[in-house]
């Protein structure tokens, strides 16, 4: 009986996989950073103010208890989102939106992040006659 697979074929398919997982790594660790920026410039500014918010907003469902209107904290819907106001004040959210409106666009950054990842995860960085080139000319001499 012939072997499905031979160490070459294995050793090729470890290297592969190694390469696209650190390629998917490098661009989900970009496009959190795209979204957190988004997600300051757009959200927080415009749909909702959360009075103890900072930069890692975007990263903030991930962590339990810190979501939006979690914990008991109190969410007050209004016509226009005013920042600057004392952590003591309830978060406002703008008229229209609610907490699982906000969960969705959440999920929806995340979704895109991941595939996006995987699609240039799986598309080869380094033109193929680029890697020959650089393979002939380290074993030319």
């Amino acid at each position: 009986m012939a072997q499905l697979w031979s160490l070459g074929s294995i050793r090729v398919f470890m290297i592969r996989m190694f390469k696209n997982t650190a390629k998917f790594a490098i661009v989900m660790f970009l496009m959190t950073i795209v979204c957190s920026i988004v997600w300051q410039d757009v959200v927080t500014e415009y749909l909702y103010d959360n009075t103890d918010d900072n930069i890692m907003g975007f990263i903030s469902p991930l962590f339990g208890d810190f979501w939006i209107g979690e914990g008991g904290f109190p969410v007050v819907t209004v016509q226009h989102v005013v920042h600057g106001r004392s952590m003591s004040d309830p978060d406002e959210i703008k008229q229209g939106w609610s907490i699982p409106k906000l969960f969705c666009l959440w999920l929806s950054f995340v979704s895109v992040s991941i595939v996006f990842s995987i699609v240039i995860a799986r598309i080869r960085w380094i033109p193929l006659q680029s890697t020959k080139q650089i393979y002939e000319d380290s074993h030319a001499a």
